[in-house]
């Protein structure tokens, strides 16, 4: 009985889940892209990391130029006073030591006045910030790649659907034609059953067309961030825009000025060298000022609190520390942190080689897309052609049903292809633009 309990509960429940309407979205590129900003996880914890890092900056430099104010107070209690002791010659004996109740209440000022390493440290704090900085705009570019290559995705899949139902539609009116015909004598049998097998494998591609634009769709909703019973679509078409590239030179000063994966790592080698800086500092004094001022109050039992007699002292100080030797291990911090930045350099280095190699990988390859949509284009226009001179001829009756059936695929295959090209030909340009950096332009 618990069972089926529990079963019912969980069909009603689905049953109501399911019976939920669901809100449709109508997006645009740049839609999608603010909705996924707004929404990503990954960015919402960069910016919270990011707003740490500039906290870390005030904090450092709060410590390092800012004094340090303290109160205290402080009750003590003698449950048993200590003595002193006279031993002398014609006398010996002891004496109470202290009262029953001290009170002291202290002001204590601390300020540096020279520390190297602390004033360096605060520097390095800031550059860690700017670091990110740099890590928040590389994450908010790859997020911005994903949505369009996922918006290209679902724009391809509509077409794909489009040119589907459009092929299905030809095959059943082929279907209905050949029909007309056999019934009339003038085809045989198997130009008839030719027919009604292109319109039964047009229907699973169909179906196949639908369940990918629905994938897609629902690839670019979770991107985007949006709960699961929201349903997205999209207000653009896939129409191929030739789009001018600038030099390759160009792109990749560009790229060397705005990616902010190469700002990040400038940004590294500054912080290393700020820690080189901070373990030299090691080798230098540091002088700090000091004061204090104390209020204290010792009295007895026999006294009462109001009455208690307190006593003012004023401290002002320097305080001067000179390292002499510490076994050569601050040579040795130093040392490490000038490898360091050899190495933040080396990988700097290696970065730009690699982001370059990969831009004019890029570069090549769309110039090739291109040339590909070119011929997808001009086969397409031939496809077309050659269906409707099948479709001519076998009206004409010196044609074959195979003829048409065969242009009819080649004209469902050349789109397929020209619109697959578009499709890699712009997410090729997506690619190009997360490499030249944000600043680049869209």
């Amino acid at each position: 009985m618990r069972l089926l309990s529990g079963l019912i509960i969980f069909i009603i429940t689905a049953s109501q889940l399911a019976a939920q309407p669901s809100e449709k979205v109508i997006v645009d590129l740049n839609k999608a892209i603010s909705i996924a900003i707004e929404n990503n996880y990954d960015l919402k914890t960069g910016r919270l990391n990011k707003d740490i890092a500039y906290e870390k900056v005030e904090e450092t430099w709060g410590t390092a130029v800012y004094p340090e104010l303290k109160g205290s107070v402080n009750y003590r209690r003698a449950l048993k006073k200590g003595v002193f002791t006279i031993d002398a010659p014609g006398f010996s004996g002891t004496f109470p030591i202290g009262t029953d109740n001290t009170l002291t209440a202290t002001l204590s000022l601390s300020q540096n006045i020279f520390a190297g390493g602390i004033f360096i440290g605060a520097q390095a704090a800031e550059i860690y910030a700017k670091i990110a900085d740099h890590i928040v705009d590389a994450t908010e570019l790859e997020l911005k790649y994903q949505v369009k290559a996922a918006y290209f995705g679902v724009m391809v899949t509509k077409e794909v659907l489009e040119v589907a139902s459009a092929n299905l539609s030809q095959a059943e009116d082929n279907l209905k034609n050949t029909q007309i015909k056999y019934d009339a004598g003038l085809v045989p049998e198997y130009d008839l059953v030719r027919a009604k097998v292109a319109v039964q494998t047009a229907k699973p591609e169909l179906e196949q067309a639908k369940n990918s634009n629905q994938i897609t769709r629902d690839v670019l909703r979770n991107i985007m961030g949006l709960s699961y019973n929201v349903e997205v679509e999209v207000s653009d078409s896939l129409n191929y825009k030739d789009l001018t590239i600038d030099e390759f030179e160009l792109v990749v000063e560009k790229m060397f000025r705005f990616n902010p994966v190469v700002k990040q790592l400038e940004q590294t080698i500054n912080l290393r060298e700020k820690a080189v800086g901070v373990y030299q500092s090691e080798f230098l004094p540091s002088l700090r000022a000091y004061g204090a001022w104390n209020v204290e109050s010792q009295e007895n039992d026999e006294r009462s609190i109001g009455s208690w007699r307190f006593n003012n002292s004023i401290n002002l100080g320097l305080e001067l520390s000179v390292p002499i030797f510490n076994g050569w291990s601050s040579k040795s911090r130093v040392t490490q942190a000038e490898l360091e930045v050899k190495i933040a350099r080396e990988n700097l280095k290696k970065t730009k080689e690699g982001l370059a190699t990969q831009l004019r990988e890029t570069t090549l390859k769309i110039a090739n897309q291109k040339e590909k949509l070119k011929a997808y284009t001009e086969a397409v226009s031939q496809a077309e052609l050659a269906h409707s001179l099948a479709n001519i001829r076998y009206t004409a009756g010196v044609g074959t049903q195979l003829e048409v059936i065969d242009a009819q695929v080649g004209v469902t295959r050349a789109k397929y292809n020209y619109l697959n090209g578009v499709y890699e030909y712009y997410l090729l340009i997506a690619n190009l633009e997360k490499l030249s950096g944000k600043e680049s332009g869209e």
